[in-house]
């Protein structure tokens, strides 16, 4: 009979998800500092759930440079509200995605399915990328 009293007090823990919160691209950005940005986020995420400090603990990660949003562990009935508020564009799950592209190097003829590269192919071709500068950009979000 106790037990049961006990297991009727016993707090239930609602569940929370990884989600990335997009709000669109940066007002003024040139005049706010990337620090300002994921204050503004934890401010902003915090009036969901009662304080800033509350916040920082459920926000993994601030995209403050390129896109404006912010990645947290929050319950999904928080990620709809957020979904509803006028300075969201959009509230996704955040999901592991696999590298699509494994075989690209096979497709394009620079290695054989064993790994070993075939004679003439572009690789021998191209002196395996001898002296060749290879310009991209890569947004981290840091």
């Amino acid at each position: 009979m106790a037990s049961q009293a006990l297991l009727q007090l016993r707090p239930t823990f609602a569940t929370t998800k990884s989600y990335v919160v997009y709000m669109g691209a940066h007002t003024n950005r040139a005049q706010v500092t990337s620090a300002d940005i994921t204050q503004s986020h934890y401010d902003f995420l915090g009036s969901f759930l009662g304080s800033a400090d509350k916040a920082k603990d459920a926000i993994l990660y601030s995209y403050n440079k390129h896109i404006n949003g912010f990645s947290a562990t929050i319950e999904d009935d928080v990620a709809d509200q957020l979904s509803q508020h006028p300075k969201v564009v959009s509230v996704f799950l955040n999901q592991r995605k696999n590298l699509q592209a494994t075989r690209s190097w096979n497709f394009l003829g620079l290695e054989n399915n064993n790994g070993q590269i075939p004679m003439g192919s572009l690789w021998e071709k191209a002196r395996f990328g001898e002296d060749v500068i290879i310009g991209g950009n890569l947004d981290t979000g840091n």
